[in-house]
């Protein structure tokens, strides 16, 4: 029956990914052209670590547009994802960061 009323509603609904949530982080930090292709590229990555999936999709997207914004040496910038990010989620982006940090080597 909830699925009836949604239908005739036209809601829609999905599954928060990764992609949802950095679209959110990108437009935070006003992040360039460079800075959202490299994030993209690292959420490809990303996705073959399994150990990504302890953390939520919302940290796992913050951390890798950190990772960008780093690696694209635009390191003001990356300051506002963190200041959105620990306002609305549990704190453990540093535990995201770290683990998830190998994917730099495959940025050169």
């Amino acid at each position: 029956m909830e699925w009836l009323v949604q239908e005739v509603l036209n809601f829609r609904c999905f599954l928060p990914t990764i992609h949802n949530f950095m679209w959110f982080y990108l437009k935070a930090m006003k992040a360039g052209a460079e800075v959202e292709k490299r994030a993209r590229y690292l959420a490809v990555l990303a996705l073959s670590d399994l150990e990504q999936l302890r953390h939520w999709p919302s940290t796992v997207a913050a951390t890798l547009v950190i990772l960008a914004s780093l690696e694209s040496n635009e390191i003001a910038s990356y300051g506002r994802v963190i200041e959105v990010h620990v306002r609305t989620n549990e704190n453990d982006l540093h535990q995201c960061i770290k683990s998830l940090e190998w994917l730099l080597q495959y940025m050169s």
